[in-house]
C-alpha cells in the first residue's frame, strides 16, 4: 500500500465523522437549527470533501496504479470546493461587521444566496474538469498537455483564496479593538498557512513540471482536510449553546457521567 493511502484513509474517516456528527447534531436540535443555518452548509461541504478523500484513499492504494486523471481531476476540486466555502463564509461575515443592519434584518435565502453562488460556480469548473479528463488521452499527471488546463484549478482556487486572506485582514484590521479580533486572526493565520501558501506552492512546482508536484497536490489536499477540521473544532469552542448540547447528548448516551452521577 502506498503511504498516501493510509494518509487520505485516516483524514477522510476522520473528516466524515466529526462533519456527520455536528450536521446531525444541528440538525436534530430546533434551536441549533435556526440558529446556525448557515453552518449547515459547510457541514455538507465537509462531508463531500471527506467522501472525496476517501475516493483518493482507493484510487492510491497502490503506488504504481494510480489513475491519473480520476486522480488529478478530484484532487483539483478538493481546494476549489473548500475555498468557494472559505469565500462565502467571509462574505457573510463582512456583511456583519461592514452593514450589520443588513445582516442581522435579511432573509435566510439571502444570507445562503453567497453559497448557492458558489455551488453553482463549483459545478461548472468541476463539469469542465470532468469534460478535459474524459477527452484526454494520455495517462501522464505532469508531462500532458491536457493536465495543463486541468491544474487550471489551482489557479481558481489560488485567487479566490487570496481574495479570502484579503478579506480576512480588513476584518482584522476592523476588528483590532473588538471581540471578533481573536476569532479573525486565528482565521487569517488558519487560511494563509493551510490555504494560501500550499496552493501557492503546488501551482509552482505544477508549471515547472516537477516531479513533486504530485506529492505537492496530496499535501494540499491534506492541509485542506486539517483547515476544515480546525475550523469545525473551533465552532465547537466557539458556541458554548453547542458545546451543552454535545455535552447533554453524551450524558444520554452515558459516554460522560451527568452531574448528579458524580456527585
Amino acid at each position: 500500500m502506498a503511504p498516501e493511502f493510509f494518509i487520505y484513509l485516516f483524514l477522510g474517516l476522520i473528516e466524515l465523522t466529526v462533519s456527520t456528527f455536528l450536521l446531525s447534531t444541528v440538525v436534530h436540535n430546533t434551536r441549533l437549527r435556526e440558529k446556525y443555518s448557515i453552518f449547515l452548509v459547510k457541514f455538507v461541504v465537509d462531508i463531500v470533501v471527506a467522501c472525496l478523500l476517501l475516493l483518493l484513499a482507493y484510487l492510491d492504494r497502490h503506488s504504481d496504479e494510480r489513475i491519473c486523471g480520476a486522480t488529478l481531476v478530484i484532487s483539483t476540486s478538493i481546494p476549489l470546493l473548500q475555498v468557494l466555502l472559505l469565500l462565502c463564509e467571509v462574505i457573510d461575515w463582512s456583511l456583519a461587521a461592514f452593514s450589520p443592519v443588513y445582516f442581522h434584518h435579511s432573509s435566510l435565502f439571502s444570507r445562503i444566496l453567497p453559497f448557492i453562488a458558489g455551488a453553482i460556480c463549483y459545478t461548472i469548473i468541476l463539469t469542465a474538469l470532468v469534460v478535459i479528463d474524459a477527452t484526454s488521452q494520455t495517462v501522464s499527471c505532469i508531462t500532458s498537455p491536457e493536465a495543463s488546463a486541468v491544474t487550471t484549478a489551482y489557479d481558481f482556487s489560488f485567487a479566490i483564496t487570496t481574495v479570502c486572506v484579503v478579506g480576512l485582514a480588513l476584518l482584522l484590521h476592523r476588528n483590532l479593538n473588538s471581540a471578533y479580533f481573536r476569532p479573525v486572526m486565528l482565521h487569517f493565520i488558519a487560511t494563509l498557512f493551510l490555504e494560501e501558501i500550499p496552493l501557492l506552492t503546488c501551482i509552482l512546482l505544477k508549471y515547472s513540471n516537477s516531479k513533486s508536484a504530485i506529492l505537492a497536490a496530496d499535501f494540499t489536499n491534506w492541509l485542506v482536510c486539517i483547515h476544515s477540521l480546525l475550523h469545525s473544532s473551533y465552532f465547537v469552542y466557539n458556541h458554548q449553546d453547542y458545546r451543552e448540547t454535545v455535552m447533554n447528548l453524551f450524558r444520554k448516551w452515558k459516554i460522560v457521567r451527568s452531574e448528579s452521577g458524580m456527585s
